[in-house]
């Protein structure tokens, strides 16, 4: 995998009080509990990254990628969407390693959301048991508690919410209050917590545009020698230039 970035273009009481709580909030992030652990050779084959792999300068790709995009946003809570010009370019990919990376910092923690219904990827990348809830679960089947819906990843500090079970119109429930609600409350659970959208491709359907009205930024991926300049503007295009993070080309096996 070869990865590139573009970007385009109170009183000192309060300040300690502040302070102190940071300090107490990534102390909690650095003490979070993992119920399962994914071994090395489960990392490899489901080619996510980890701090044992032998191709540092894959780690050192997503690495850079990771300060870029946390630059380019004043947030400490940001939400970050991933998409693709259009399928194929290796979205999830990108979105589930830009994730761990994300979660690598002991100061951080991480959730990644599969909002990809069509394709959803999340649940079998990190292996995640049959029929675990998700998305359509919290939406199309009524389930009130979103904590039903978020999983442990077998990564440190990175938690998922995989899409889940049964059959859902994306473009209705991504537009609703009720997501909002929910994206705001599972970024904002910890201090310095990042949450990413693993969306279906900007062409051909509404469903990473109005994701987009969500998110801080927008992560496009595109297919390294795959698409011309013209589709990837086309692609860039449907979303605000204030939101773009920038154009990531993916050399794909």
């Amino acid at each position: 995998m070869k990865t590139s970035i573009h970007t385009i273009n109170d009183s000192d009481s309060d300040s300690t009080d502040a302070d102190q709580a940071l300090i107490s909030s990534r102390q909690s992030i650095a003490r979070m509990p993992e119920s399962r652990a994914l071994a090395p050779d489960q990392l490899h084959e489901r080619r996510l990254i980890h701090a044992g792999l032998r191709d540092y300068h894959q780690l050192d790709l997503f690495r850079e990628l990771r300060a870029n995009v946390l630059h380019n946003c004043a947030s400490r809570n940001p939400v970050i969407l991933v998409t693709g010009v259009n399928a194929g370019c290796g979205t999830s990919f990108l979105a589930r390693n830009l994730a761990v990376s994300i979660a690598f910092d002991e100061a951080r923690t991480a959730i990644l959301m599969d909002c990809n219904l069509r394709r959803p990827a999340v649940a079998a990348n990190f292996l995640l048991p049959d029929k675990s809830k998700g998305l359509m679960d919290l939406f199309g089947h009524g389930d009130p508690d979103p904590a039903h819906i978020i999983h442990h990843s077998g990564v440190p500090r990175l938690r998922l919410i995989p899409a889940g079970n049964g059959v859902l119109n994306g473009v209705e429930y991504f537009a609703s209050v009720r997501m909002r609600a929910l994206i705001h409350e599972v970024s904002s659970r910890y201090e310095d917590r990042c949450l990413v959208i693993d969306a279906p491709p900007a062409l051909g359907s509404p469903d990473a545009r109005i994701l987009a009205e969500h998110a801080d930024l927008v992560v496009i991926v595109a297919g390294e020698a795959r698409h011309r300049a013209e589709t990837i503007r086309r692609a860039t295009a449907v979303f605000p230039r204030e939101r773009l993070a920038g154009v990531v080309f993916n050399h794909l096996p």
